[in-house]
């Protein structure tokens, strides 16, 4: 008992560290990004919306110290400058195209052309000159164009499926094939603005994140999809018990990958805490939406006078005791599988 005492104690001193590095790199990275866009701006003698401009380095600030870092510790190595750069306009790129899709709903061969014929392409405003920008800088930096290209196009082609989620007739096979090869292959993307080759199960582990990173945003924004009738992974299954067993299994998926990389135990453990804290906001989602579900077999229809019990709230000291404790537990369990 006392020697559990004491392993507990030195891994909450661990995350806290780690954590109080996070928040620390997070400031640091807010502000490059920043940078970055002021210069584009001023360049350009245009700006960014104000919601776009946060979008990107909120976004990029908390994305580098815990997935891009995580990922380059692996290797047993620091996140380079060039490293850096490039994901703040992987950043700046992905917010544009989803600006393109969510906020001017721009028709979705206009954005094949700005995509994949940037030199067919004259932008019309100054975030179409932007993002053909961007997107042709990032294209001369990755450690391999035709895997690049081929992930861009499989990301293309899952948003484009994604107006499927307006359907309430869609299959919950085909909601759910989306979702996976939709946050999959966003965060896959990285992997290819890394310093050098890497090995295929590498990647593999970039796109496996992703799909649990979608699924943790679906369980975070239903209260926000159900009045928009859009039917997220959550809203597909409604059953809260059959979401956390399928978000088990993606999660187990996880551990194989990482249990395949050739890194050294030592690396695998350090990359392990970085991703935890992350997995673990899943499992708080879980549990709060289980509540909500009760016996019953499905989730309540969405009432809005009652969309506090939806949201999960992050800054309450209960979700923050609850952070700690699951983080902790899928630190062990990985430990265990990897």
């Amino acid at each position: 008992m006392e020697m559990t005492m004491i392993l507990h104690i030195r891994f909450l001193i661990r995350l806290f560290v780690k954590a109080l590095h996070i928040i620390r790199k997070r400031k640091i990275e807010t502000k490059r990004a920043i940078g970055c866009l002021n210069t584009i701006e001023k360049r350009m003698k245009k700006k960014f919306s104000p919601d776009l401009f946060q979008k990107i380095t909120v976004s990029y600030g908390i994305y580098e110290p815990i997935v891009v870092e995580g990922f380059c510790r692996l290797q047993n190595r620091k996140v380079s400058i060039k490293e850096k750069n490039r994901f703040v306009y992987y950043f700046i790129c992905s917010s544009l195209f989803d600006y393109f899709i969510d906020e001017i709903r721009m028709p979705f061969d206009r954005i094949a052309m700005l995509a994949f014929r940037p030199a067919d392409t004259m932008p019309a405003t100054f975030e179409e000159t932007v993002f053909l920008f961007g997107h042709r800088w990032l294209k001369l930096q990755v450690n391999d164009l035709n895997g690049y290209v081929r992930c861009m196009y499989a990301l293309y082609n899952a948003q484009k499926e994604s107006f499927l989620q307006f359907d309430e007739h869609t299959s919950t096979s085909t909601i759910l094939d989306i979702t996976f090869r939709k946050g999959g292959y966003a965060v896959q993307l990285g992997s290819y603005y890394l310093d050098g080759m890497i090995p295929e199960i590498e990647r593999m582990i970039w796109y496996q994140l992703g799909v649990l990173i979608q699924l943790i945003n679906d369980l975070y924004d239903v209260w926000k999809d159900a009045p928009q009738h859009i039917v997220s992974s959550v809203l597909a299954i409604r059953d809260m018990y059959a979401f956390k067993d399928l978000f088990n299994k993606e999660i187990e998926k996880l551990w194989r990958l990482i249990q395949q990389h050739p890194a050294h135990d030592a690396a695998k453990r350090d990359f392990l805490l970085h991703i935890a804290g992350t997995l673990s906001f899943g499992y708080i989602a879980i549990d709060q939406l289980l509540k909500l579900q009760g016996k019953q077999a499905h989730l309540p229809a969405y009432d809005p006078a009652h969309r506090k019990d939806w949201i999960i709230d992050m800054e309450k000291i209960k979700n923050l005791k609850s952070w700690l404790k699951k983080t902790q537990m899928l630190y062990e369990q990985g430990l265990k599988n990897i």
